[in-house]
């Protein structure tokens, strides 16, 4: 089948640069381009052409995509594309192909094959809880994997591992972490995802039999996504193409998604010095985004340099929807929903997408998402506030109590928990309270506790999100955040809150919650719900991105990943594209992302007025000597209250949930209040 018969056959509309790498090259090949330039679907084509000419066999190839989803994903387009005839290829993640080697050298060794573990999350919290006594929020978790990635990835001495330091963690001593982590890993016989990497490796370095095996079946090596491998991947890619001129490598040098994997775009840039005769080709044209989405991209990442080239002549305009209250933001994303439209809503912390994803189970809509709601579920945040709300719908829930007494500030020994739970088995009549009141606890707790007793049973009849509000303020579980280097504002408790928000009942609102548990969205939609980096490899008709707020997107302003990250979601639209914001949820103060202020114009000139203002009239409003008796304020976590009393600096404020006595100077100076 020549070139023009396979374009025939399959109607395929390939520009002259893409039919003349169809074939056979006869050297190393490096195609670079950026986003929407066509690499993916010339790497599809590509492998097509050579098995439908007979030029190779698929158990010659080996085809490398960024992970087991694109995988399944390259498969379903081969399919599509490319027809079903027998002659589908296999595609394979470079960690799939890593292992498949490491259980070739233990079947042919007897050696059992340990298990690998994609997430060690779990245990690195663990440890560092047991060795410094420190709890990892989930941002400061996911920085400690990825130093410990780009490590093991790049074979650092041990002199470098002990000068890393991890933010806002001085006492963490990341080599000791380091080592205890690889013992932990060779106690149980397990690997994480770098240790496949680095055992592969170092098994086609010992085992010369197993890698002449391997060649021969790699005689034709093409890679997708060539930027997001790290440096032990590029060693193994490397070794196992050494004996042949049929490599073939698509990548953008742009966008880097899989820093968290040690991604190592750097090791392209001596691509031919890396291999003999090899040759680069670039890419120009954007295929993908029409030319309104394209600019956008452009002015938000590539600023002054030469970015996306627009093929497309089509406009659209780019919404920017900003919401009073976050839970407004849901309902029009709900409401998006009523066209046919295929749309993707992206996000960058999963907690936020959770409201959504209830949403739309609960009204029957059909979409698909990905996302790990078990991590969601068993964050410590939403464990703690559903033990504590079982605990104020039935104060006899010893279980409950159990699991949050450290947490109310409360030192209970282990003999006094086997009195108050041996008292309430003696007598259905008794709660916890009341047993621990008459247990041989302490006196100095017994008198904390009767302090909060009357305003726990108060608390009995409140609605879900009062109840919440309640626990943090009142039962001190903002002090317990606060220890943790949880902000008050964290993705995880505002998704919580919205969910509150969302069901009055304290028992309904849990019977929804563990409903998430177990749901199966469906596998196909036209709507999707996934992440920034999840999106990758896919395009849309429409992108709606859904938490631009200050905080979460970005979480760092100075983060160049993130400015990645967005941009990347930004190219996933190919016709439409709107960004998602809201400046309160419940009683918290939100901020609109400074991503969105870059790209919008008006609202930079907004930015500036606010900021003019906050100057003027509005500072004055905001001196204590113009807050009057009788005025009514707004408190970022109390909600609205009338000002009782002033003294001497103070004012007493009556809101909802009492009378409080706050300082005005530093209300004003940490702007927690606003007027009515």
């Amino acid at each position: 089948m020549t070139e023009v018969e396979f374009l025939e056959e399959y109607d395929l509309k390939l520009d002259e640069q893409q039919v003349a790498l169809l074939t056979l090259q006869q050297h190393p090949m490096l195609v670079k381009g950026k986003s929407g330039s066509g690499k993916t679907f010339l790497f599809l084509s590509r492998i097509a052409y050579l098995l439908k000419s007979e030029m190779a066999q698929k158990e010659e190839m080996l085809n490398i995509v960024y992970d087991k989803r694109m995988a399944k994903e390259m498969t379903k387009q081969y399919r599509f594309y490319f027809g079903d005839d027998g002659e589908i290829p296999s595609f394979v993640d470079i960690y799939s192909f890593a292992y498949a080697l490491i259980r070739r050298h233990c079947e042919a060794t007897g050696r059992l094959l340990p298990k690998a573990y994609r997430d060690m999350s779990s245990v690195i919290r663990r440890l560092c809880k047991d060795m410094f006594a420190i709890t990892l929020t989930k941002e400061q978790c996911s920085e400690v994997m990825g130093k410990i990635s780009e490590c093991r990835n790049l074979m650092m001495p041990e002199k470098q591992i002990a000068e890393i330091m991890i933010a806002d963690r001085k006492n963490l001593d990341f080599l000791a972490l380091y080592k205890e982590y690889a013992k932990f890993k060779d106690k149980k016989d397990i690997y994480d995802y770098d240790d496949i990497l680095a055992v592969a490796t170092e098994i086609l370095v010992k085992d010369t039999v197993l890698l002449e095996d391997v060649k021969k079946h790699c005689h034709f090596v093409h890679v997708d996504d060539a930027q997001e491998l790290s440096f032990l991947a590029h060693m193994l890619l490397k070794m196992v193409s050494s004996s042949t001129h049929e490599l073939f490598l698509c990548a953008d040098m742009d966008v880097s998604i899989a820093q968290h994997r040690a991604a190592y775009p750097q090791a392209l840039d001596a691509f031919t010095q890396t291999y003999t005769n090899g040759e680069i080709l670039t890419r120009n044209g954007n295929y993908r985004n029409n030319a309104t989405i394209t600019d956008a991209c452009n002015r938000f990442y590539y600023k002054d340099k030469e970015g996306l080239q627009s093929i497309s002549q089509e406009t659209c305009e780019l919404k920017f929807k900003g919401f009073a209250d976050l839970s407004k933001l849901y309902a029009y994303a709900l409401k998006k929903v009523e066209d046919e439209e295929e749309t993707a809503f992206l996000y960058h912390d999963f907690a936020m997408a959770v409201p959504l994803i209830e949403l739309f189970k609960e009204k029957g809509i059909s979409f698909s998402y990905q996302g790990n709601m078990k991590h969601f579920l068993q964050d410590k945040f939403v464990r703690d506030m559903w033990n504590f709300i079982e605990l104020l719908i039935d104060p006899r829930d010893m279980r409950a109590f159990y699991e949050v007494y450290e947490a109310m500030g409360l030192d209970i020994s282990k003999r006094v928990l086997l009195e108050v739970s041996e008292r309430l088995k003696a007598d259905e009549a008794v709660d916890v309270y009341q047993a621990l009141m008459e247990s041989s606890y302490k006196q100095a707790g017994k008198k904390k506790l009767a302090s909060l007793m009357e305003r726990i049973r108060m608390a009995e009849n409140k609605s879900t999100l009062d109840m919440v509000i309640f626990i943090k303020e009142k039962m001190g579980y903002n002090e317990t955040l606060r220890k943790e280097g949880i902000a008050m504002n964290a993705p995880v408790i505002l998704a919580f809150e919205i969910l509150a928000q969302r069901y009055e009942d304290p028992d309904e609102f849990l019977y929804h919650l563990g409903a998430l548990k177990d749901y199966q969205a469906d596998p196909i939609s036209r709507i999707t719900i996934c992440s920034l980096a999840d999106a990758k490899g896919y395009e849309y008709d429409r992108v709606c991105i859904l938490d631009c707020i200050r905080g979460i997107l970005p979480q760092k302003e100075d983060s160049q990943k993130e400015r990645m990250l967005f941009y990347h979601g930004m190219t996933r639209a190919k016709h439409e594209l709107e960004f998602l914001a809201s400046k309160r949820c419940t009683t918290h103060r939100l901020e609109i992302s400074p991503y969105l202020y870059e790209l919008h114009e008006k609202m930079e000139e907004e930015k500036r007025n606010e900021t003019a203002t906050v100057a003027t009239p509005t500072a004055k409003k905001l001196r204590p000597t113009s807050l009057k008796r009788g005025m009514m304020i707004r408190h970022v976590q109390l909600g609205e209250g009338k000002i009782m009393k002033i003294a001497d600096g103070m004012m007493h404020v009556k809101f909802t949930d009492g009378l409080k006595q706050m300082n005005m100077k530093l209300c004003i100076a940490n702007k927690l209040i606003e007027l009515c």
